[in-house]
Formats: structure tokens, sequence, C-alpha cells
């Protein structure tokens, strides 16, 4: 279907459709998926790391169901991004700790 003039369409409209659908089972994230997702981005905060968490984990298993991998998890709390990585969360680290350092 993607080419075809109708394909963001029909790719928004399925979007919404799995997220109205999860709506009552994971409010915190059909909220965030619904106001916070921009073409192929997500972009969004959380007041702590269990919270953060939670919303990522039901994030993803929302667009799972929908057949969509969320991924490029990141963070500036290496907790959070160390946990995304044991729970099985694709993670992309904006830079290493071998980049981060400026070369003399």
């Amino acid at each position: 279907m993607f080419g075809v003039n109708v394909s963001p369409f029909l790719l928004s409209a399925m979007i919404k459709h799995h997220i109205e659908k999860y709506r009552e089972q994971y409010p915190a994230a059909t909220e965030m998926l619904d106001t916070c997702l921009y073409v192929d981005d997500v972009v969004s905060g959380a007041d702590d790391i269990s919270q953060a968490l939670k919303i990522s984990k039901d994030a993803d298993t929302i667009m799972k169901n929908a057949s969509m991998k969320l991924r490029k998890w990141n963070s500036n709390d290496q907790t959070l991004m160390k946990t995304w990585e044991y729970e099985g969360l694709e993670t992309h680290p904006r830079h290493s700790e071998n980049n981060s350092r400026v070369q003399s």
C-alpha cells in the first residue's frame, strides 16, 4: 500500500484504531501515543523511571499488537536505558561513552 496517495491516512487510521482498542487497558500509554506521536517518532517524558518504564512497555505492547515495532528508545537516564535493554526494548543512545570525550 505504500506509495499510494492514501497511505499516510491509512497508517494514521490504523494507529488510531489500535490506540482506541487499548484506551481502557493502557490509559497512559494510549494518551502518549495519541498526543506525542509525530510521523514515526514519539517524544514524551515521565515523572519517574517506573512510570516511564510502564508507559514504554505498554506502548510497545500496543504497537506490537498492531504488527509495528517501537525502537530506538532513548533517555537521559542511564538506569532507564539499561532497564529497557534488560526488558528487550531496542535502545538508541545519543552517543557512546567512548565518543563523548573531546579528542585532544
